[in-house]
């Protein structure tokens, strides 16, 4: 298996272990939405559907879904498979359908629950596991395991992921199920829908994050190979749910019950899941939230019919999946893009054909499954009793009781008698335990209450008593016996005294005791007054007196009214702490907190606060709220605390949320603050005055600015980055379209860098960055943009310019680069810059279209040589050919498996009489295209080095020409001298060292007898690796030429590390030679040293007399070119065979 087969096998698995999450996430969602005495019987089907799905699928259901059936003659090639034996793919491929097969059947689980029979669950799983996602899915998706397409997908339906092929089918089994077993009793009452609440809402929501999860693997894996689209068909993924729950939360705040709103927003996340099932890898992420938010919304209007139908899904499962997916299924249609989809159907054909596979899967499922359904109902209940319902399938359908079933029970019997006094049992150590023994306290306290409450409505008053002036008690009535716990006939002859404690004498040191309630009678104040009492075991307590004195004929009457305080005063000292408490907690919050009365006067201001507005609490006291807190909003237009706060009271919109204000405090200090009001209300709700919390949100804001910076800058050369790049070209493209603007995109890519990123590290390689970055600036314009999109590229926008002022920037741009020097630790380097140049006028295409006009440009001046200004036309053949090569990635691989190459020769003629008599060839390397054509090797080299195919072409060439030499020397016996070009890409490859040894011992051709040529650039790139190459060949007797010399920037001093037998001068000093004295110095200069070098020198390109004239007077020792032979096919130079090997 190739690397990228298990790389896409192994993807599979991952996506079809993410698929399996979403069984958990049915389990948890399930769960979390009904009730909890159904829990058990919810986790046993969301399992066990899992275990017959895969019993059932694999037995033969894989095999019909994918099986190359003919007719009425089913393919059981595929039934009861071992995949133990059969392809990796293959097993993973079933592993992933499986999943799907369980998702599909597991939506039915839902909808009936909290009233199905377990075995008919069980039962409808065996059917659509065996029956009816294997054949609807063979409709669609066959093709993905044999070479047959079903007939929906022969028309052109698409359904990516299963939109329709799992959810939908899903949903029309369920919407079956749900019109045959009816709603749950209590679920409509008189036509109205009883809400019927989730047991654990957390446990449905983390369903629903393992369903996002799970999805990405559902939509991802759908892919079927690891390939660059499937991050994107995530981010569409992810985003398409985000918009779904967002829009179920904004329509749940249209609904007057908000008790449905987490239900809502799972229910719309979900939906959005389904809706971009089917088209999420043809669609824009923009347009993915549109069909998500969409699909909420048609989920939502759904689910109000089915009330209205009075059809109970329990967790909305049809709306869901069923809608949802019918809907994500036609924005395919809608909103794809047609040339992904590649059906060759208009978008109206493409609507009617997907329109087509939603009826055929609702006349296929729906009717099948009522019918069954219905004959099913005639033997086998499809419901559990009312009482089974009531009572909870746990218990009904599996007999699991627990301890909170047992709890609840004794509950229940304790409801039913009424009697406080029992216990429910205890069972230590567990949570339910513990719950119970706290029941049974709350009882106990209860029992103890309801006691003392009955005795106090029975007998409790008031205490009186009447006392004589001299402070004796005459009579005591009732309550004061249950207040003090004496009898009456004891207290009566008492002196008043023997009712107080001690503790009174602090409070009132002046008064005796046997005088205190005369005295207090005898003032002019009735009261009331607060005493210490004691009761009959001498414990204070705290009394309310009220006295009078009642003059009579026999003298003054007192009397006294007593009412026992105690609690109040504890309930006093309480609400005193909770101040202290609350005062305390202010100070110690990070928000200013500042309250005002009714009238807008400063009344408290917290230690935040008066560090913020630069004064303290007492300073700011009794002043007018607008004078100690000054904001102005975004618009610098001043704003008062008094005109916000009677805007809430007003209730206008959003006043209830924080507002960002500039506040200025007296100190002259500027925050940004988050600033919200709320009223203080008295327990008759009327406004007694007004909370303003600000918050500094300073620091905060200055951080967002900076990282606000960095999301569009690239952070080593501070130009804008890519991203922000791409928005701002996309904005100049919309505007050439609407206005009919011109502007121009330039692509910069420098020449020459690896370079200095190979000799000197990446820190020069940055450093060389920021200084090209400050230099190229001043050369545009204001208007201009200059962006680095990354690591040697840059991107230059130049806004309403005309074509021949921007070749004129662009030509200023290339001289900037190419007159800069770069020096790094004694070196000195010089770059150039490949820059391509596109229009932007009315007629160009979209974003990714502009780029890649752009990067074809660059690319072709690149191909013309480096360094140079290349504008891209319509009809620019270079351009064209550059944007083709991604086809050449496939020919050339193509050419590889079917033997398409074809090797030349050209010949290397001495210029003075040699004792070799051997004839000297180079070898060159040709194409046969699809018409037969001879394709030249600048057609396809470059596309070769750029997909990294150079050592596989390198190995044919070398395979075959050192066959052909052995050929030769057992059938002619004639020798002959082969120099055959290595690329850069297979330099210092061990493969490569490997198959050049293999081969020479092989066809036992002299080593001696070949030279490899190798290009300058390619080994000044790693001289040490080259060098270690070179060496490890010519310890076999091979020897090496090292071809384009003169070309790089170093040539001489590399020249020393490496062991070279031969310099080829390269052909740009051959091809003016006759008439540039220049290049004549250049040659004689590498023909001198080379000499000196003990090198032998060879020029190429030589196409005239003159030239070789020259050549022959500075002493150059080989020359080759079109002047002395022409490239020839290898097999007309003799007899012998050569293609292919």
């Amino acid at each position: 298996m190739s690397d990228m087969s298990a790389l896409d096998t192994l993807w599979l698995l991952i996506a079809a272990m993410l698929v399996l999450i979403m069984q958990g996430g049915f389990l948890c969602l399930e769960s979390g939405l009904t009730r909890s005495k159904n829990a058990i019987n919810v986790a046993l089907k969301n399992a066990f559907d899992l275990i017959v799905a895969a019993m059932l699928f694999w037995l033969f259901g894989f095999g019909i879904m994918f099986g190359a059936h003919e007719g009425l003659t089913l393919d059981t090639h595929w039934f009861l498979a071992d995949f133990s034996r059969d392809e990796f793919w293959h097993a993973s491929f079933f592993f992933f359908q499986l999943t799907f097969c369980a998702t599909a059947a597991t939506i039915v689980s839902g909808a009936i629950a909290e009233r199905s029979r377990f075995v008919v669950y069980i039962i409808i799983t065996a059917l659509i596991s065996l029956l009816l996602y294997p054949v609807f899915g063979h409709w669609v998706w066959s093709s993905a395991v044999n070479e047959s397409p079903g007939w929906l997908e022969a028309m052109g339906f698409t359904d990516f992921a299963g939109s329709t092929v799992v959810h939908s089918v899903g949903g029309w089994v369920a919407l079956a199920a749900v019109i045959v077993i009816g709603p749950r009793t209590g679920r409509f009452i008189r036509g109205k829908v009883q809400n019927i609440p989730g047991s654990n809402l957390p446990l449905a929501i983390l369903g629903m994050l393992f369903f996002m999860i799970g999805w990405i693997g559902f939509n991802g894996g759908s892919t079927l190979a690891f390939t660059t689209a499937i991050a994107g068909i995530i981010v569409n993924t992810i985003i398409a749910a985000a918009a779904g729950g967002i829009t179920a939360i904004l329509l749940s705040k249209t609904q007057p019950d908000n008790s449905q709103t987490t239900a809502l927003t799972i229910n719309g996340t979900l939906a959005g899941l389904v809706a971009i099932t089917a088209g999420c890898h043809v669609v824009s992420t923009p347009q993915a939230a549109l069909i998500g938010g969409l699909g909420a919304l048609v989920m939502f209007l759904a689910e109000k019919q089915m009330h209205r139908m009075q059809l109970d899904d329990a967790i909305s499962a049809v709306p869901v999946h069923l809608v949802a997916g019918i809907w994500g299924t036609l924005a395919v249609a809608i909103f794809g893009d047609l040339q992904l989809l590649d059906t060759g159907l208009s978008r109206f054909d493409q609507l009617q054909v997907q329109l087509l596979g939603i009826v055929a899967c609702a006349l296929f499922i729906f009717p099948l499954t009522i019918t069954f359904l219905f004959l099913l109902n005639r033997y086998i209940p499809l419901r559990v009793s009312i009482e089974a319902e009531q009572q909870g399938l746990n218990v009904s359908e599996h007999g699991a009781k627990t301890e909170l079933t047992d709890l609840l029970s004794a509950m229940q019997t304790q409801e039913r008698s009424g009697d406080l006094k029992q216990r429910v049992p205890v069972e230590p150590f567990t949570e339910v335990g513990q719950i119970a023994s706290q029941y049974n306290r709350v009882i106990a306290n209860l029992n103890r209450m309801v006691t003392r409450t009955r005795l106090i409505v029975r007998d409790m008053r008031d205490g009186v008593i009447t006392f004589s002036s001299q402070g004796i008690v005459t009579s005591a009535n009732p309550g004061v016996e249950i207040m003090f716990g004496l009898p009456a006939h004891q207290l009566v002859g008492q002196p008043t005294d023997v009712l107080l404690h001690e503790q009174n004498q602090q409070t009132f040191s002046g008064t005796t005791p046997e005088r205190l309630f005369v005295t207090l009678a005898s003032s002019q104040q009735s009261g009331p007054y607060e005493i210490i009492a004691r009761n009959s075991k001498s414990e204070p307590f705290t009394l309310e007196v009220t006295t009078t004195a009642s003059p009579t004929e026999e003298g003054v009457q007192y009397s006294a009214m007593l009412r026992d305080i105690s609690e109040r005063k504890k309930m006093e000292d309480r609400l005193h702490r909770h101040s202290e408490l609350a005062q305390v907690t202010l100070e110690a919050i990070t928000e200013a907190v500042v309250t005002c009365d009714a009238a807008y006067k400063i009344v408290y201001l917290n230690p935040m606060a008066s560090e913020l507005l630069g004064q303290t609490s007492e300073q700011a006291f009794g002043k007018p709220i607008d004078e100690i807190i000054l904001i102005e909003d975004s618009e610098a237009d001043p704003i008062n605390i008094t005109t916000l706060c009677k805007q809430y009271s007003d209730k206008l919109s959003n006043t209830s949320q924080k507002r960002l204000f500039a506040l200025k405090n007296k100190k002259g200090e500027e925050f940004e603050v988050q600033l919200n009001c709320a009223p203080l209300l008295d327990t008759n709700r009327q406004n007694i005055g007004w909370v303003v919390a600000l918050q500094d949100i300073t620091q905060n804001s200055r951080l967002e600015k900076m990282l606000t910076f960095q999301a569009v800058h690239d952070t080593l050369t501070g130009l804008i980055n890519r991203r922000e790049f791409e928005k701002r070209l996309e904005s100049l493209i919309y505007e050439a379209h609407h206005d009919k603007a011109e502007h121009l995109l330039c692509y910069l890519d420098l020449d020459q860098f690896k370079l200095v990123n190979d000799t000197c590290g990446h820190r020069a390689g940055d450093v060389l960055l920021k200084q090209l970055s400050n230099l190229l600036k001043p050369v545009l314009r204001q208007s201009d943009t200059l962006a680095r999109l990354g690591g040697d590229e840059f991107g230059v926008l130049l806004t309403h310019c005309p074509i021949e002022k921007g070749q004129d920037i662009a030509e200023a741009l290339r001289k900037t680069v190419t007159a800069f020097r770069f020096s790094w630790e004694g070196q000195v380097f010089s770059v150039g810059v490949s820059i391509g140049l596109v229009s932007i006028t009315e007629a160009s295409g979209s974003l990714d279209e502009v780029l890649s006009h752009a990067d074809a440009a660059c690319y072709a001046a690149k191909d013309r040589g480096r360094n140079r200004v290349h504008l891209f036309q319509p009809d620019d053949i270079e351009a064209q050919e550059r944007q083709g090569q991604i086809q050449w990635a496939s020919r050339l691989q193509e050419a590889l498996d079917k033997d398409l190459f074809r090797l030349y020769f050209q010949t290397i003629v001495p210029l003075e009489n040699s004792d070799n008599t051997m004839p000297h060839y180079e070898i060159l390397a040709r194409m046969i295209g699809p018409q037969g054509e001879i394709i030249p090797p600048g057609a396809f080299i470059p596309a070769a080095e750029r997909f990294g195919l150079m050592p596989k072409i390198d190995q044919w060439v070398i395979r075959n020409t050192l066959a052909w030499m052995g050929d030769q020397l057992r059938q002619n016996q004639q020798p002959v001298f082969c120099s055959i070009n290595l690329s850069g890409a297979s330099i210092g490859r061990e493969d490569i060292l490997q198959l050049i040894q293999e081969q020479l011992t092989k066809r036992k051709v002299p080593a001696n007898n070949i030279c490899f040529e190798i290009t300058e650039t390619a080994a000044i790139a790693d001289p040490a690796n080259a060098a270690r190459f070179i060496t490890e060949l010519k310890s076999l007797g091979c020897q090496f030429a090292l071809d384009d010399f003169g070309s790089g920037l170093s040539s001489f001093g590399y020249l020393k590390q490496l062991p070279v037998d031969y310099l080829k001068i390269d052909g740009i000093f051959i091809q003016e030679l006759a008439n540039n004295r220049i290049d004549q110095a250049m040659v004689a200069s590498i023909n001198n040293i080379g000499h000196i070098m003990g090198l032998k020198t060879i020029a190429e390109f030589v196409e005239d007399a003159a030239t070789l004239n020259i050549l022959r007077q500075i002493g150059v020792d080989y020359v080759q070119g079109f002047y002395l032979s022409r490239p020839e096919p290898l097999e007309s130079l003799m007899s012998v065979r050569v293609m292919p090997r």
